[in-house]
């Protein structure tokens, strides 16, 4: 006989509600699952929150380290790292005037534009590679080490804060006397400008100080400014978009080389690259008579 309280869920006659389950062995087996993957999930995120710590201790370490090594306590004011505009400003001006003047007073007269395309090009490559030899290093261990892109792009703020503190100081116990002599003898080995008069090869060292000096302050800025030296020497059709003349008057179209780099960054909140300044360039013809 069917029990009369059967029908809505009850297990026997008193109409008390039955309340065990006999859960089949595929339930049961998903039950341990469900469980052993809450543990895992658990052991997990006490891993990572240890991982965590201890990226963050690295990092504490090597801020100090950093900090200690750059001397902040004895910081000169004159010396205070300039700001993203004013270094902007201040690359234009070197442009503009320095590389110009340089240009006209030892290289106008007596060489033919692949000479002056040899000077800017050598200084600037040298300039270049000795900065970041200086760094690649760190930024490999960096690399390395640290997977997580947000703790890497938080060291490089640590650390870049850290070099701009004193950069001056930083920049002459990085590049020595020897250095800048090396690139001014390798110029005058290939160029021979004026060599025998010293006020020459003191007037292109006083020109290297101030391109290595720019160059990293541009690395070591937030954000980091990049420059397209191996365009420099290309051959281009004048393009008053892309180009802007070094000396001398150039119509649109015309042939010319390019002198001098354009200088960018690449902006965060664009997600492009920004650019600074035109390529400088000149007549490919300019020189001859």
């Amino acid at each position: 006989m069917v029990d009369k309280y059967s029908r809505y869920g009850y297990g026997n006659s008193n109409g008390k509600k039955n309340n065990s389950k006999n859960l089949s062995l595929n339930e049961e087996n998903e039950i341990r699952e469900a469980i052993q993957r809450l543990k895992q999930e658990k052991n997990r995120n006490i891993q990572l929150k240890k991982q965590n710590n201890e990226l963050y201790n690295e990092i504490l370490i090597l801020k100090s380290n950093i900090r200690s090594q750059i001397s902040i306590h004895q910081k000169s004011k004159g010396n205070s790292f300039p700001s993203f505009e004013t270094l902007k400003n201040n690359i234009n001006n070197f442009l503009n005037i320095n590389c110009l003047n340089f240009f006209k007073n030892y290289l106008y007269e007596e060489y033919e534009i692949e000479g002056v395309e040899y000077f800017f090009k050598e200084i600037f490559k040298n300039c270049e590679n000795k900065v970041k030899n200086h760094f690649i290093s760190l930024e490999e261990k960096i690399e390395k080490k640290f997977k997580d892109i947000n703790v890497k792009k938080t060291l490089d703020c640590v650390l870049i804060n850290s070099f701009q503190v004193d950069w001056k100081r930083l920049l002459d116990n990085l590049i020595s006397e020897i250095d800048y002599i090396e690139i001014k003898n390798e110029i005058q080995k290939a160029l021979e400008i004026n060599e025998k008069d010293e006020r020459v090869n003191k007037e292109i060292i006083i020109f290297i100080r101030k391109t290595m000096e720019l160059f990293f302050q541009c690395y070591i800025n937030q954000p980091k400014i990049n420059f397209d030296i191996d365009n420099l020497g290309i051959k281009v059709k004048f393009n008053e978009n892309k180009h802007e003349s070094f000396y001398g008057v150039i119509s649109n179209n015309e042939k010319c080389n390019i002198i001098l780099p354009s200088f960018y960054y690449y902006n965060e909140i664009k997600k492009i690259d920004e650019r600074i300044n035109k390529e400088k360039v000149m007549k490919k013809n300019f020189f001859e008579k």
